[in-house]
């Protein structure tokens, strides 16, 4: 049986319905609507942190955003395992109690629904203003050059001072729920890219297009809208929402926060469960599909995407995900149901090729035995057109990554090392048309321009460190380092550049909260962009309230 067709059946027998019997791990929680926490949120890495020291152990990394109840389950799993090492007198730490007494706080409205309590509540969520700025010549397209600022939800972000202001708020009713995230966004205005319209054409395969240059921009701009109903814990949602289908902390290859957040139509399990039967000794899963249109396409425009991911837990060490998205139609061609159907399941078509230009990805997380819960090793391997990376790694990309939770001396300290690379090097000569593009989508895996997926772009590499100093657990002090490579088989002479940034978030009791940033980038040498070296340097600062 082909591994997409395996894939499909499995996805058709998830949304028949809950298992049933003793095929579910986690309690029977009442199921209520719950909006997602934001993709940059601080809940996460507290999440996270709290994994490596062992007592969250039945997350799903691969697939965010989570839903709220699904961070108030992984809370209440963390607390229980953290009374039992009190219980069975081992060393717990003055760090996971503080980091658990936090989340409880964020979190008790969800407990207590969870477990019988009020279900209806309306909440502001956070208010916040941020000003960006950005001198010297930076990179900002990450589909053909880079980007010296990604992973930013579409932003608008240009040389000059950048500002935004935004409010988030949420409610709840029973198994209904309703998100909402808006900013007044101002952007300076930029000359046209006129010295690379025609590079960009012939990168492209499309003809040259008129270099327009950018006005002053101020704009009020939805950022997510949604509403949602949680039927049996499978949450349906509909607006505007951003999805992340990576692990790491790099941005994922498949789906990323680097474009603007997308209107669709998703279905997404709240918590994990197990199939049933013998399918159950994969371990507990969760999955999720969405459907939506992309915009900004002008050779074959309006393309539909959906997209498809299914990940296991499949030992308390061991998650293993697969993700897929496929882009359909388009340019006014009928897609119809067979067309769906024939991409969904990879069958051919008349003509013997399968409607759509698919992607897919594997994940694998690893936690290593024996090391006191110190390293963790992942990685992510990337493919376009094939079904499964392993069928032609030559051709693929691959993100692997290690996280060493806690520097030996230095407990409240840890580093991250991420190495990303579509150079498929396999195939040398492929001059880019392998990853993000296809020649019957010739504007590339993108929404309005920006790129879905990792900004390392279509035949580049990277290899990024982090390291972490947490003072607490919302304090705490970032060391970045990014180097970039694009190979001259894309992008005639290539490029070479660096960037080195310090970062810095404090959250106060009362709710008030600061994060500033600050990068240098060194662009060595860039022929097709710049004569010589460049550099440049962003900083940003953001004041916000969350209440309590």
């Amino acid at each position: 049986m082909k591994p997409t067709l395996r894939l499909a059946l499995t996805l058709v027998a998830l949304l028949a319905g809950a298992p049933r019997g003793g095929a579910q791990d986690y309690p029977r929680y009442r199921p209520v609507g719950s909006a997602s926490v934001p993709l940059d949120s601080w809940v996460y890495p507290v999440l996270e942190r709290l994994a490596a020291l062992g007592y969250v152990r039945t997350a799903l990394w691969g697939m965010k955003p989570w839903a709220r109840t699904e961070c108030a389950r992984l809370t209440e799993e963390a607390g229980e395992n953290f009374r039992q090492a009190i219980l069975e007198d081992r060393p717990t730490g003055e760090a996971a109690a503080r980091l658990l007494a936090l989340l409880e706080r964020e979190f008790a409205f969800e407990l207590e629904a969870l477990n019988g309590g009020r279900t209806v509540a309306i909440r502001l969520e956070s208010v916040y203003a941020r000003a960006v700025s950005l001198a010297g010549e930076a990179l900002a397209d990450g589909f053909h050059f880079g980007q010296t600022l990604a992973y930013e939800l579409g932003r608008p972000l240009r040389r000059g001072t950048n500002a935004f202001g935004g409010v988030a708020a949420r409610a709840m009713a029973g198994p209904w729920a309703v998100y909402f995230r808006g900013e007044y966004q101002h952007a300076p205005s930029a000359p046209a890219a006129s010295s690379v319209a025609d590079l960009i054409a012939q990168l492209d395969r499309v003809p040259p297009r008129p270099a327009v240059p950018a006005s002053v921009l101020d704009r009020g701009q939805i950022l997510e809208v949604y509403v949602l109903l949680n039927l049996k814990n499978w949450q349906l949602s509909f607006g505007k929402q951003s999805l992340d289908w990576g692990i790491g902390a790099g941005g994922s290859l498949l789906l990323s926060r680097n474009a603007e957040p997308l209107v669709m139509a998703r279905i997404a399990r709240a918590v994990p469960f197990r199939l049933p039967g013998w399918l159950g000794r994969l371990g507990p899963l969760r999955t999720e599909f969405f459907f939506t249109r992309l915009s900004g396409h002008v050779f074959r425009p309006r393309p539909y995407l959906y997209g498809q991911k299914i990940a296991f837990r499949v030992h308390p060490r061991f998650e293993v995900g697969y993700g897929r998205t496929t882009m359909l139609g388009g340019g006014g061609a009928r897609v119809g149901l067979g067309g769906f159907v024939r991409s969904f399941f990879g069958i051919s078509d008349s003509s013997g090729g399968i409607p759509g230009d698919t992607r897919t990805t594997l994940d694998l997380v690893f936690h290593m035995p024996g090391v006191r819960e110190l390293v963790v090793l992942y990685a992510e391997l990337y493919q376009d057109d094939e079904r499964i990376f392993f069928k032609n790694p030559g051709r693929g990309a691959i993100r692997p990554g290690i996280w060493i939770t806690r520097l030996p001396g230095l407990a409240q300290m840890d580093l991250r090392a991420e190495y990303v690379s579509t150079e498929s090097p396999g195939h040398r000569d492929h001059h880019g048309d392998f990853n993000y593009w296809n020649s019957e989508y010739r504007d590339g895996y993108t929404h309005k321009g920006q790129l879905l997926g990792n900004t390392v772009g279509r035949q580049g590499r990277a290899l990024q460190v982090w390291s972490n100093y947490w003072f607490s657990p919302r304090h705490g002090l970032e060391l970045r380092f990014r180097h970039n490579r694009i190979n001259p088989d894309f992008v005639p002479g290539g490029g070479n550049w660096r960037d080195y940034a310090v970062g810095h978030r404090f959250y106060h009791a009362s709710g008030l909260y600061v994060r500033s940033s600050l990068q240098l980038e060194h662009i060595r040498s860039y022929p097709a962009l710049f004569a010589g070296s460049r550099s440049n340097v962003a900083a940003s600062l953001e004041l916000g309230f969350v209440p309590e």
